[in-house]
């Protein structure tokens, strides 16, 4: 106890108190699961190159040895099941309809495991006594992530994985014997007798466990999540088997942190319910949908959401190399000024990088180049429309258009309200709290994700271009999404939403108010 105390004495001067707490628990959970060291250690048995059988060719010719549970290795003498049957090539084939089905619905067993029928050889793992005790081994009841170790190992190599393929769902456990179709003399799961790989479920002699992947359109992804869906109407603006765009609604978060509660109301909680699952044959498709960046809860637009794992990399790469241009439109409090040393041309702000017609003469932009928490901040805006009001800053409210070129926290919110000293309208955070920002604070913030311009994730690679050429012209130019730049040979995304209602309507009502009562609080005045 001593030690840890000065141990963690030490961690806090170093890393603060957070950090040397997690520095603790982490080092306890070393100490208590250092004991299963043994358990990632390779199984004292050699596999052969071809460890199951493949009944997608001829059964009847089976010459190869296969494993048992039991961790040993009997020949095809052996009148019994096979240990793994691997349905594999059917599934590469998208002849996914003559898989077993799996649990839930849309999933499919890819391979399967048959467990001896008399009992476990616990002895062939290698555990001391002390192992075992912990673990709750015995010859009639093992833990499934061992099962997984023990039946396949060189695809479960520890017990990690084994946990890991659990915790995605893709593990299938079918308590007994399967049933047998009468109408095609196929074994076949039944799904009374399923149950979800889970990683504390137990697994006795006789069962049969199953890997499962997701597979076909018709699947989805709300077959994966076990709640129902959030009231949440998400748009989708472009999808495809890669990657999405979808359009946000103003008042939830994008995804909840520990502690924050919001449940299930968020945008991460109803993606599964409103994109399509990759088309099976997809390469390395995430378990679920992930945003690649974030949207604050007030603002509403444009959200890109990655739905494989290449997606999620590349998407992540543009934006980190700043390749991906997204615009953004506000309503601010008052006149924002236009200093002449600040305003650019269209071409030169083409030349920053943002998405602007740079042949347009008639656009005049601003630049605001300061520096953000000691970090560099690029922001090009424009004023668009203006609208008299009676309560707003300089009496008159001034729909923006503005265009980031880099992406620092709150950049557009606090550029508007710290370097231009004109706040955006419902932003309780900047708006100093005076008498004209607290007017509209009940409205919510005006800020809204209107166009993103980026580069396919998939379509500019050797293979995704191969893929794109086979395409048909309505399917590549179809959704109006889709475009192919000839100047630099790349297929581009560009796509957009149109302004909230409620932009418009704010204008609208005070610029009527501000004519109906403007003499009347004049000769008020006087």
């Amino acid at each position: 106890m001593n030690a840890h105390r000065s141990f963690l004495q030490i961690a806090r001067a170093l890393l603060g108190v957070d950090l040397a707490r997690a520095w603790l628990i982490g080092t306890r959970h070393s100490i208590r699961y250092s004991r299963a060291n043994l358990l990632q250690k390779p199984l004292p048995y050699r596999l052969p190159s071809s460890p199951w059988r493949d009944f997608t060719t001829d059964p009847s010719q089976d010459s190869r040895p296969v494993l048992f549970a039991q961790g040993q290795l009997r020949s095809s003498e052996t009148p019994a099941e096979a240990d793994v049957d691997d349905y594999t090539s059917l599934a590469d084939k998208d002849d996914y309809t003559s898989l077993p089905e799996g649990k839930p619905k849309g999933f499919y067993v890819v391979k399967q495991y048959n467990l001896d029928q008399d009992s476990f050889n616990i002895d062939s793992l290698g555990l001391n006594q002390s192992d075992i005790d912990r673990l709750s081994l015995t010859p009639q009841n093992i833990s499934l992530p061992v099962a997984l170790m023990m039946v396949d190992p060189s695809e479960y190599q520890s017990l990690s994985k084994s946990r890991k393929a659990c915790r995605k769902g893709n593990i299938l456990i079918h308590r007994g014997a399967l049933t047998v179709d009468t109408t095609t003399n196929n074994q076949t799961f039944n799904s009374s007798l399923c149950v979800k790989g889970l990683v504390g479920e137990r697994v006795f002699p006789g069962d049969i466990i199953g890997k499962q992947v997701r597979m076909g359109e018709e699947s989805g992804y709300s077959s994966i999540v076990s709640y129902k869906k959030p009231p949440i109407d998400l748009p989708v603006v472009y999808e495809d088997d890669q990657f999405a765009l979808v359009n946000k609604p103003a008042g939830f978060v994008v995804y909840s942190h520990r502690g924050g509660g919001h449940g299930l109301m968020t945008i991460r909680a109803v993606l599964p319910f409103a994109l399509k699952a990759p088309r099976a044959g997809t390469f390395s498709v995430m378990r679920r949908p992930a945003s690649v960046h974030r949207l604050d809860k007030p603002t509403s637009g444009v959200l890109c959401i990655a739905k494989t794992k290449p997606a999620m990399w590349n998407l992540s790469k543009q934006f980190h190399d700043r390749i991906i241009q997204k615009t953004y439109m506000a309503i601010v409090n008052g006149i924002p000024p236009e200093p002449f040393e600040h305003v650019i041309s269209a071409k030169e702000a083409f030349e920053l990088g943002v998405d602007v017609d740079p042949n347009d003469t008639s656009q005049k932009w601003n630049l605001i180049d300061q520096p953000l928490d000691e970090r560099s901040a690029v922001t090009v805006w424009r004023a668009v429309k203006y609208a008299r009001s009676l309560h707003a800053i300089d009496g008159m409210l001034t729909l923006v258009e503005m265009k980031p070129k880099t992406g620092r926290y709150h950049q557009l919110r606090r550029h508007m309200a710290l370097v231009c000293e004109k706040p955006l309208v419902g932003d309780s955070v900047y708006d100093g709290g005076t008498e004209s920002a607290m007017r509209f604070r009940d409205r919510g913030l005006f800020l809204c994700s209107t166009r993103i311009k980026l580069e396919h994730p998939t379509f500019n690679s050797p293979e995704g271009r191969k893929e794109w050429n086979s395409l048909s012209e309505s399917e590549k130019f179809g959704s109006g999404c889709l475009l192919f730049c000839h100047e630099t040979d790349k297929v581009m995304v560009k796509a957009g939403v149109p302004l909230p209602s409620k932009f418009e309507s704010l204008l609208q009502h005070e610029s009527k108010r501000f004519a109906k009562f403007s003499d009347t609080c004049e000769e008020t005045k006087i």
